[in-house]
């Protein structure tokens, strides 16, 4: 498959934000809702969200798809999307329903090391929803590791988590395949998410 008709980093995006949409799917294997407030998420920095910062996430996917076009193996390329761009781009998914559930009030956090995101999910009751990840690059692949994960008070089950995430690298892995690019490092830290990655 040629790059230029390959468009991997707007498929890694929506991978990840389906990813986070998929997760809160558990929603309806866990047997209960609870409808108090999540432990994190609620009480982190807001985010502003704008039409402005969810094109600005579209150019610059869009740049660094370029770039991936133009480079030679060996070469490396970097991407830089920032809090107010991640969130921006899921509340814009959120409102045009391109996401499995009705979500509003979303809101992504970069700090630390962990990538935060919270949302209001409709399932017939309103749910705060909370997830805690690690991103990382192994094997010149992404790598996610769900730390926690809440509806309201309730956390999921450890064990539930796990199976779903082994679907979901099953997945993420089957589709790193065909992308150009050996993720070489991601950081997460100061309100922005850095992938840096060298040409196959």
């Amino acid at each position: 498959m040629s790059k230029k008709n390959f468009k991997p980093v707007q498929t890694f995006f929506l991978f990840l934000g389906s990813v986070f949409a998929l997760l809160l799917i558990i929603v309806g294997v866990v047997g209960y809702l609870v409808t108090g407030p999540a432990p994190i998420g609620a009480e982190a920095a807001p985010v502003p969200v704008s039409d402005e910062a969810a094109e600005s996430f579209d150019q610059k996917v869009e740049d660094f798809e370029q770039e991936i076009e133009q480079a030679h193996p060996g070469e490396e390329v970097t991407l830089v999307i920032t809090e107010e761009e991640a969130t921006s781009k899921l509340a814009e998914l959120a409102a045009a329903e391109q996401l499995p559930l009705e979500m509003n009030r979303v809101k992504i956090n970069f700090n630390e090391g962990m990538v935060c995101g919270f949302a209001i999910v409709d399932v017939g009751i309103e749910v705060q929803v909370a997830l805690q990840a690690k991103i990382e690059a192994e094997d010149g692949k992404p790598k996610i590791t769900i730390e926690s994960l809440n509806f309201g008070r309730l956390p999921v089950p450890r064990t539930l988590v796990d199976q779903v995430m082994i679907a979901i690298m099953r997945q993420l892995g089957e589709r790193w395949e065909s992308v150009p690019v050996e993720l070489q490092d991601i950081t997460i830290e100061d309100g922005k998410l850095t992938i840096i990655g060298v040409m196959k």
